[in-house]
């Protein structure tokens, strides 16, 4: 009998049996530090079919293994959660880059603490920076050439 995989050990962990789609579900998402949408997912996972992806998304939400971010564009995008237990590490914002699509979790930022009005109760908060990313910057510069400049408003 094979050794169970790291996917499988958080699988067990989060309290869900370690199924074959799960655990490449959750594979695909740590392969990458940026967000990724069921569509990315299914491209990624090609011999899976797309309601099975769904599902295993909606199983690795409900237990806390990735949190979901909307962009600007609406599209929802699923980032797996990098430490054990059973709450996402969330309090921090993303950057959607307007370009490519990208949604990157901003780790080393912390969103900021609100103080709500007697009776509201939180179910979840977002902030989402809008912007360029590096690689499409670079892309930019390098496009330019060296005598022309860009300019920021």
């Amino acid at each position: 009998m094979d050794a169970p995989t790291a996917a499988a050990k958080r699988l067990k962990e989060a309290g869900l049996r370690p199924t074959r789609f799960r655990e490449r579900t959750l594979e695909a998402l740590w392969a990458t530090d940026a967000a990724l949408s069921h569509k990315d997912l299914v491209s990624r996972l090609p011999d899976l079919d797309r309601v099975t992806i769904f599902r295993c998304i909606k199983q690795l939400r409900k237990s806390s293994l990735l949190h979901k971010v909307r962009g600007t564009d609406g599209v929802s995008r699923f980032v797996a959660n990098r430490t054990s237990g059973s709450s996402c590490p969330g309090n921090h914002p993303h950057f959607f880059c307007l370009s490519c699509g990208a949604l990157t979790c901003l780790e080393g930022l912390r969103l900021p603490h609100l103080e709500l009005p007697t009776g509201f109760e939180v179910r979840g908060k977002q902030f989402l920076v809008e912007g360029i990313c590096p690689g499409c910057a670079q892309g930019r510069a390098t496009a330019a050439g060296p005598d022309e400049k860009e300019t920021s408003s």
